[in-house]
């Protein structure tokens, strides 16, 4: 090492020592609102509170369940639990993509279950204010109201989870073996 070197060495660590010794900066306030994940679906975007949801996987899969609501894609397995899959496609009144498409599921929890929505694209966490949004019936948009929570000044609208969850196509069917046929 040459006395240049050590020099120069000295300098860069005087440098370091002087800047760590320093007062920090006062810290940005966390932001705050509502965390969603932004989807797409079809062409619009939709966003779903991450306070409910639980995975984000692609969508290999599904077996369609005889008899039941066109809301409900059908099943598929995860892990070894049989999970109902949504066509929010159809629930929202989207066209339903290419068969050929990549698509994701993101699962939200319910009491007791986890639910599948079918998205065409997982995209961003994003923050939201809920005292800035447009309440549904304000936007006269012609959306399906009732799985809407609210929408955005950029137009992502954000999906009502409980009422999802509450479709009659995701209740449980159990055969009333009490009654004679």
């Amino acid at each position: 090492m040459t006395l240049d070197d050590a020099a120069l060495a000295q300098k860069i660590l005087k440098l370091r020592a002087k800047r760590l010794a320093s007062p920090r900066a006062e810290a940005e306030p966390a932001p705050t609102g509502q965390a969603a994940l932004c989807v797409r679906i079809g062409v619009e975007i939709y966003a779903v509170a991450l306070d409910v949801l639980t995975e984000v996987l692609p969508l290999k899969q599904t077996t369609p369940v005889p008899g039941q609501s066109r809301h409900l894609l059908g099943v598929t397995n995860v892990r070894g639990e049989i999970r109902p899959v949504v066509n929010l496609h159809d629930m929202l009144g989207l066209p339903d993509p290419a068969p050929d498409a990549p698509m994701s599921v993101i699962f939200i929890r319910g009491p007791g279950r986890e639910v599948g929505l079918r998205v065409d694209e997982v995209l961003r966490i994003r923050l939201f204010d809920p005292d800035q949004m447009t309440l549904p019936h304000q936007a006269g948009n012609g959306l399906p109201q009732r799985f809407i929570a609210g929408i955005t000044a950029d137009t992502v609208i954000l999906l009502d989870s409980h009422q999802i969850l509450a479709l009659d196509a995701l209740r449980p069917r159990r055969p009333d073996y009490t009654c004679a046929t």
